[in-house]
């Protein structure tokens, strides 16, 4: 599947890529904060030590930033983008393109956040990169 960038977000992963020095391999911005996703074995230079480069960026952009670390296999990158919840269990199921997972009960509300905004953004990032259609919170 082909992402289509926005001028916004191609700008916002120029920017990340010359602050955080590693590839930024997509980007999704949604009300006061973006999320970039970083190549395996990247996150730790993108976001630097003691998080310099998110603080960087988000004072650049007066917005939230952060970083999710791409992995190949649907359920890691389940697992990445929940971070840092911890999920207790990842269900995928292949041929309907959806995931449910399970999170700790005192960090359901926090995962799926206030109007269900934390989830969407999940859920947009999750269809992007593994054209996953649907995750569900259990």
């Amino acid at each position: 599947m082909k992402i289509k960038l926005t001028q916004q977000e191609m700008h916002y992963i120029a920017t990340a890529e010359v602050i955080a020095g590693t590839p930024i391999l997509d980007c999704v911005e949604r009300e006061n904060r973006i999320t970039f996703i970083v190549g395996k074995g990247k996150l730790g230079k993108a976001i630097g030590k003691e998080a310099k480069n998110i603080k960087k960026l988000e004072s650049i952009f007066k917005k939230e930033v952060r970083f999710v670390e791409y992995d190949d296999d649907k359920k890691q990158f389940i697992i990445n983008l929940f971070k840092p919840f911890k999920l207790e269990k990842v269900v995928v199921n292949e041929e309907e393109k959806r995931v449910s997972v399970i999170v700790n009960p005192r960090d359901k509300g926090k995962a799926i956040g206030k109007d269900g905004r934390n989830i969407n953004i999940l859920r947009e990032i999750a269809r992007r990169q593994h054209e996953i259609e649907e995750i569900k919170v259990l």
